[in-house]
């Protein structure tokens, strides 16, 4: 019988067949790790997942504030990286960094379908 978290791992195993992804994790809203996948050597995945999750907190409560409505995804760009944080249900959030190399729009599109398995799971 497969667990939870094998089947979180292949949620990410299919999104980094899309290529251009570093790392991806899927972490709690309170930024605690369930699983991750890295490509890229020298990331912290437990690091990872605590900022990328202050940092959808932070977004959330602007976006409540401004609009009374939660975010959806999160996209922070430097010169050679994308950082994507997505939401997927009430308590989960995808995150993938990606490089250069990365498409941004299919990475969005298998984000969304990603989100929505991830959420059915938990």
């Amino acid at each position: 019988m497969e667990t939870i978290a094998n089947m979180l791992e292949k949620i990410l195993n299919d999104l980094q067949t899309v290529g251009g992804i570093e790392l991806s994790a899927i972490v709690s809203k309170q930024g605690l790790l369930m699983v991750s996948k890295e490509t890229a050597t020298g990331l912290n995945s437990e690091a990872f997942a605590a900022l990328t999750a202050t940092l959808y907190m932070s977004a959330e409560s602007t976006t409540l504030r401004l609009s009374n409505q939660k975010p959806k995804s999160i996209i922070v760009e430097t010169e050679d990286k994308h950082l994507i944080t997505y939401t997927a249900g009430p308590d989960a959030l995808i995150v993938v960094l990606v490089g250069n190399e990365g498409y941004i729009g299919l990475i969005l599109n298998e984000l969304k379908k990603a989100a929505e398995k991830v959420k059915n799971l938990i």
